[in-house]
């Protein structure tokens, strides 16, 4: 018992054992679950003065409370917890972070080692929370029986490495981002094959996002390296120099055989170096500046035009820089102003004013300098003594401001004009009103005999809105007495919308504007409305006037505004028509198929036939559009326009119904015309049902057609020549003016909506205009309509109108069938094998072209005709050239000369089997 007193007494474990160990000797121990060290079991002393000799964190929890012994390294994670951890109990010091390490401890304490890396614990050392990680092991501690009777740990705090890698991560991350996101392309090349290791999204836009990562740039981009981009990587990676490229060109194809694209690319090859300084690789940075270079040359080529257009309009351009006092001149200034832009240049702003008439150089340099210092814009006229010449000459300066972000102005900017011979007009018209008004107040019989015969107004208007006094082209003009104009105030012969006009510019004179010129439009004694073009000055308390009348100018304006309106419906309607003739390929063609297959029962087969009506309707609808267009694709044959007129009359009956009478009227021994049939018959049965639609309450329908000879200046503008005219009147409510001027417009419809298409007279304009002929329309309010059909003759015989051929069985043969619509191409192949033929399809010109130069064997060519890059008819000529004997069928939505040849067989879209095997066995 001695002998054990004496050991527990020995403290000279904890010598050496730093601040700690001094500590732990001066320790009170009376509060601690550990009790005085000299009653430590060997095991905990032991295991204490291991800790306090390693320079290493460590501490021990011994016992059922787990009191808590560390080192001096063990103090320093410990932070403010320390010294008054020392011996306390293991929950007591760390019970934030308990629920973390309890698990941990409990393993330790049931004899079972356990080891954390990295792990994160919440701690509060100095009175706050934060956020740190540890890496350590607990590992049980056994008495002298044995038993775990605590747990020691070693540790290390890792929190610094812990933010400084993810700090790495994130930093790496956001590089990551910005090589992602940047606005430029990059790529990343290895070795001297250049092999790519890393694109960004630009770059992978630039090549078409090809799959080029492990592969060399030869291998992933033989574009480029026929390009000669090669030769310069290999340079970059040999000499380790940066290689520079500004605007070069780069020809891109994504696909073999698809569009070439061609980009400009600013761009660097960068070496990539190891640590020893040796070139590893290479970086590729640039900028696409495709849309730059070419909005440049665009600017320039604006620039230059505008240069042109300012020469050729005499304007002078001029900026004033308010900061600097820094004055530029274009050109075209000097040259206005008759300075020279060497001398004068200096400082133009002085040279300006040297010439300037002393009169007017005050009120200039006043108003110029007011506009530099308040940022108002101005407008003046000044004169100025022309230095070449000596000749005084107006000009006419516009001022505007440029202000800077404080709303204060930074420059002023604007134009000179010469305006001499404009003052000069203006003061020979104030010349002229002041001699009106002298012979008005005088009452002198002898006039000006330009006054007296002019064909112009000459008018003097009081303030009051009464004519002072008028010459006679007034009573001429607009028929009213000269009393009785001088009798009423002018606006009573204003047309009512144009009286506000009026009044505007009176208001305007009054406030002493020099000039105004404008329109408006005056009532003649008989209620009709003419146009006059007017320029009026003030004088005193009265307006001096000159007016012109205008309306025939403004109408013949008007039509050409018109005549540009339907061209450019014409464009439109023919490309929507096209595209429709598209889409009802393959629905006519497989409706088709249908009914002649017979499919389905009695109900299914009811249906379709009602569909392939309306697909018919449909049909005829878009053929009215080209009519209209200009785009059908018309057979123009000699035709026996009486023959057609009278067989056509029964019918023309049936659709009109009973309560109209149809008459028809054809002169003997007419001539042939020169028409499409078919187009004929749907125009003249388009106007047949116009015709009784404007006989609700029934009425007389007559046709007539007769021969006609025009001359110079007909009413239809036709060239002279031979015409037949074909005509359809009716007796029934007629169309008023407005109507009657839009009469013809795609679309354009009075009878409701779901009565009428709108395209009928569109249609029959478009196919007379599209003839040679013409579309006249006559027609009074209440009384009825008359529509003529102008057509040109033809020199064929009569009766020798070409007689639509019979479907015939065509040979059985193999046939190249293009198309680049998918679902086009699978209706007609269906038809073609349906028929016999064995079909080879391509899906574009380039592709036929291609399977050719294979040597494929084929007998006949079918293709359409508007395709991307070659069309069909390109694509005829081409195979043709190697294959003369080559049968061609071209197959088009619409077909313009210009661009078919003639001597190409043609289908128009849609067409059924039928159709298409006439087509075929006509060209066989």
């Amino acid at each position: 018992m001695t002998h054990i007193e004496n050991n527990f007494s020995d403290l000279k474990f904890l010598a050496g054992g730093g601040r700690i160990g001094e500590l732990m000797r001066a320790h009170d121990w009376s509060g601690s679950p550990l009790g005085e060290p000299k009653t430590w079991p060997q095991s905990l002393r032991s295991v204490v003065g291991l800790l306090l000799g390693s320079k290493f964190p460590m501490f021990v929890a011994w016992g059922p409370e787990l009191g808590f012994l560390y080192n001096d390294s063990y103090a320093e994670v410990l932070g403010g917890k320390h010294p008054k951890a020392l011996g306390g109990r293991f929950y007591d010091i760390w019970s934030e972070i308990w629920p973390d390490i309890a698990p941990l401890i409990d393993a330790a304490m049931a004899g079972q080692a356990t080891y954390r890396n990295d792990l994160p614990l919440l701690m509060n050392r100095q009175g706050f929370d934060e956020q740190t990680w540890f890496t350590f092991s607990y590992s049980p501690v056994r008495d002298e029986e044995g038993h775990v009777a605590g747990m020691f740990c070693a540790c290390t705090e890792t929190t610094a490495k812990v933010l400084a890698e993810r700090r790495a991560i994130e930093e790496v991350e956001r590089l990551k981002r910005m090589f992602e996101q940047a606005p430029g392309f990059m790529a990343m090349l290895s070795g001297p094959e250049h092999r790519f290791t890393l694109t960004n999204p630009a770059f992978q836009e630039l090549i078409g996002h090809r799959d080029v990562l492990g592969k060399s740039v030869a291998e992933a981009l033989p574009d480029a390296a026929a390009q000669g981009y090669i030769e310069h990587l290999d340079k970059a990676f040999r000499t380790g120099e940066a290689r520079r490229f500004s605007s070069a060109p780069y020809a891109m194809q994504i696909a073999p055989g698809g569009p070439v694209n061609e980009r400009l690319v600013d761009f660097v090859y960068q070496p990539v170096r190891d640590a020893t300084g040796a070139v590893t690789g290479l970086f590729v940075e640039g900028y696409d500046v495709t849309e730059r270079v070419r909005a440049e040359t665009a600017l320039r080529a604006s620039e230059a035009r505008l240069k042109l257009a300012q020469q050729a309009a005499g304007f002078g351009v001029w900026d004033w820089d308010v900061v600097t006092g820094a004055i530029t001149w274009s050109p075209e200034m000097y040259d206005i102003l008759g300075l020279d832009p060497l001398r004068d240049a200096q400082n133009p702003y002085e040279a300006w004013l040297a010439i300037l008439v002393p009169e007017d150089r005050e009120i200039a340099d006043a108003t110029a300098r007011h506009a530099a210092s308040k940022g108002e814009a101005f407008s003046l006229d000044f004169r100025i003594l022309h230095r070449p010449t000596g000749e005084q000459r107006w000009v006419r300066s516009h001022g505007a401001a440029v202000l800077d972000e404080n709303g204060g102005p930074a420059r002023v900017v604007g134009v000179n004009l010469d305006v001499t011979e404009e003052r000069r007009r203006e003061e020979g018209l104030r010349e002229l009103a002041g001699d009106l008004r002298t012979a008005v107040e005088e009452g002198e019989k002898e006039r000006n005999r330009i006054y007296e015969l002019s064909d112009d107004l000459f008018a003097v208007i009081g303030f009051d809105g009464f004519l002072k006094s008028v010459n006679p082209a007034w009573r001429r003009l607009l028929d009213y007495s000269h009393e009785r104009l001088l009798a009423e105030p002018f606006s009573a012969i204003v047309h009512p919308d144009d009286r506000l006009t009026a009044e505007e510019v009176v208001d305007a004179l009054k406030a002493g504007e020099p000039l105004q010129r404008f329109e408006v439009r005056l009532m003649t004694a008989k209620g009709a409305a003419i146009r006059i073009a007017w320029a009026a000055v003030p004088e005193g308390h009265r307006l001096y006037a000159v007016g012109r009348n205008v309306t025939r100018e403004r109408e013949q304006e008007e039509v050409l505004r018109q005549s540009q309106k339907m061209e450019a419906m014409g464009q439109l309607t023919g490309g929507v028509a096209h595209d429709f003739n598209n889409l009802l390929t393959p629905i006519v063609g497989t409706l088709d198929m249908l009914q002649r297959r017979g499919i389905g029962g009695e109900r299914e087969r009811r249906l379709i036939g009602a569909a392939a009506q309306s697909a018919e309707r449909a049909k005829t609808l878009v053929q009215r559009l080209l009519a209209f267009a200009r785009r059908q694709p018309l057979q123009a044959v000699a035709v026996d326009i009486g023959r057609l007129v009278e067989s056509m009359g029964d019918l023309i009956a049936s659709t009109t119904g009973p309560q109209i009478k149809v008459s028809v009227d054809v002169a003997r021994d007419l001539p042939s015309a020169k028409a499409d049939p078919n187009q004929l018959e749907m125009a003249l049965l388009n106007l047949a049902v116009n015709a009784r639609d404007a006989m609700p309450e029934g009425g007389t329908l007559r046709i007539s057609v007769e021969a006609a000879t025009v001359g110079r200046q007909h009413r239809s503008k036709l060239q002279p020549g031979r015409y037949l005219q074909l005509s359809v009147a009716d007796t029934g409510m007629g169309m008023d003016h407005a109507t009657l001027a839009r009469a013809i417009e795609p679309f354009f419809s009075t009878k409701g909506i779901g009565k009428g298409t709108g395209l009928g007279l569109s249609m029959a304009h478009g196919l007379a205009t599209q003839l040679g002929g013409a579309l006249i329309i006559n027609s009074t309010l209440g009384v009825g309509t008359n529509v003529e059909l102008w057509l040109p003759q033809d020199g064929a015989p009569v009766g020798a109108t070409v007689a639509a051929r019979h479907p015939v069985p065509s040979r059985r043969a193999t046939v190249l069938l293009v198309d680049d619509e998918d679902v086009v191409r699978l209706s007609t192949a269906d038809m073609l094998i349906e028929l016999g033929h064995d079909v080879i399809e391509a899906a574009s010109a380039e592709e036929a072209l291609r399977l050719v130069d294979r040597g494929m064997s084929f007998d006949i060519l079918v293709t359409d005709h508007l395709m991307p890059g070659m069309s069909g008819t390109e694509l005829a000529h081409r195979i043709q050239s190697d294959r003369p004997a080559m049968k061609v069928l071209i197959v088009s939505g619409y077909t313009d000369s210009i661009d078919i040849s003639p001597d190409l067989p043609r289908l128009t879209k849609p067409f059924r089997s039928d159709e298409l095997a006439a087509s075929l066995a006509a060209i066989q």
